[in-house]
């Protein structure tokens, strides 16, 4: 069986391009080198109890997400989060400190008198001739405090990483467009809430999820695919002839070659370093300069009546409180009608801080996190399930050499035409931006074969 498109890969990225190559009658097939699909998307099931691994919220932030849902048949069965969900809480000298939105910032316990009139420096601070770290930005225009407390914590929470790992204008794109355009964050903000009010919202920017999890979505896609995705697949190399792509693979301990005019790299870059090792040896190279930190999951159920968990989405912790963990999220309070079974809360453990912690042995991790959740939240009482989950290569760090990589990837793309790249490495770590860049990358590969030959004549 030969194919158009060939796309390796099929977590999130892979899975969409895919879907949006089908619809546009393109003959493609998927390969999976486990046998399961979803990448980092995954939902578990344990003594009644539902985790979701991965992200546990996706944020409606872009109008990609909603074709898609749309398309898929899956608008109307969206779970909208609690409003409990809005508030969320740092880690502050052992206690839960409400966290608001600015200009409630201002009197927030979590910074000193201080730094609150350090912040009213901000407007009056020349932005910088160079590119700079996130720590950098925010500790020059904002102060340290603000970076010590919300920043850091902000940062570990959503990349698993340290402020000083990653690109001002990779972690805060917007913040360092308005410092640019503006001058000021501030004076940027404040332009950017006029606009808001004058414009009609095309997108929620509420959070949601599925009675199954993200995974909901997943299952979609594949039904969507149906016999054009493969598992257990093992892609042993690449080679380009003067008629196209030639895959070399094995499927069940049978070798296999391939046929594609066009290939989309669908994996974590690590991965496609590897196979590109011999076809593009500088790419690779470059591939593999992009870090990744590794992250554990301890998912612990209880019964309702044991516990009682912060009304809120879950807490944030700062290096400086000096804790073994990241922090934790109240699945049962954001989505109650997802979890009449119990109360449910997920600890995150290691990151680029403590990166040798998300390797303890899950024994290890799940008493760890019990400490911590007796220590913080005064709650000793057994879970009635547990789970954990380690992933040595969680997130991507977009670090101050990101930009070099994706140049250099851009190039090649350009270049060849026929093997092009997405995932979360590539255009943002999180679901809509993984969903969006896939979907504009399979629109392009649906364009450049327009003139090449058609499916019927480029498949099984």
């Amino acid at each position: 069986m030969n194919a158009q498109v060939v796309v390796i890969g099929a977590g999130l990225a892979g899975l969409c391009a895919a879907y949006q190559l089908k619809k546009q009658g393109i003959s493609t097939l998927v390969f999976e080198a486990s046998k399961s699909i979803g990448g980092k998307i995954q939902t578990r099931q344990v003594q009644g109890f539902t985790f979701d691994v991965g992200p546990n919220t996706v944020l409606e932030s872009n109008e990609a997400v909603g074709r898609l849902l749309t398309d898929l048949g899956l608008k109307e069965r969206m779970l909208w989060a609690n409003a409990a969900a809005n508030t969320r809480y740092i880690l502050k000298e052992g206690k839960l400190v409400p966290l608001k939105a600015s200009p409630a910032l201002i009197f927030t316990p979590l910074l000193s008198l201080s730094a609150k009139l350090r912040l009213l420096k901000e407007p009056f601070i020349a932005p910088s001739p160079t590119r700079e770290t996130a720590a950098e930005f925010i500790a020059r225009r904002f102060g340290p405090e603000v970076l010590d407390y919300l920043i850091d914590p902000f940062l570990a929470g959503t990349f698993g990483a340290r402020p000083e790992h990653l690109a001002a204008d990779a972690a805060f794109k917007t913040l360092t467009v308005w410092e640019k355009k503006y001058g000021s964050v501030i004076k940027g903000a404040w332009q950017a809430r006029k606009a808001k009010t004058q414009a009609s919202k095309k997108n929620s920017r509420k959070m949601f999820s599925f009675a199954g999890g993200f995974y909901d979505v997943v299952k979609r896609l594949a039904e969507e695919i149906d016999t054009g995705l493969w598992c257990e697949v093992h892609v042993q190399s690449i080679t380009r002839e003067s008629d196209g792509l030639k895959i070399s693979l094995t499927q069940g301990g049978v070798s296999k070659k391939i046929e594609a005019k066009k290939i989309i790299v669908a994996t974590p870059a690590p991965q496609a370093a590897q196979l590109l090792e011999s076809l593009a040896t500088e790419l690779a190279a470059v591939l593999k300069m992009i870090p990744y930190s590794p992250i554990a999951q301890v998912f612990l159920g209880y019964d309702t009546h044991l516990i009682k968990l912060p009304n809120g989405f879950g807490f944030l912790v700062p290096e400086r409180e000096q804790r073994k963990i990241l922090g934790i999220v109240f699945n049962s309070m954001i989505f109650p009608e997802r979890y009449a079974e119990g109360a449910v809360m997920t600890v995150f453990i290691g990151g680029s801080r403590q990166p040798e912690l998300a390797h303890l042995s899950e024994a290890e991790l799940l008493a760890l996190a019990r400490a911590q959740i007796k220590e913080i939240l005064g709650i000793d009482a057994a879970p009635k399930a547990t789970a954990v989950v380690q992933w040595h290569q969680a997130i991507p760090q977009y670090n101050l050499h990101h930009q070099e990589v994706i140049r250099s990837v851009e190039q090649y793309e350009q270049v060849h035409s026929d093997i092009f790249f997405t995932g979360n490495w590539r255009a943002g770590i999180s679901v809509p931006d993984t969903i969006e860049h896939a979907e504009k990358l399979a629109l392009q590969v649906a364009e450049s074969l327009r003139y090449q030959p058609s499916a019927r004549e480029f498949s099984h």
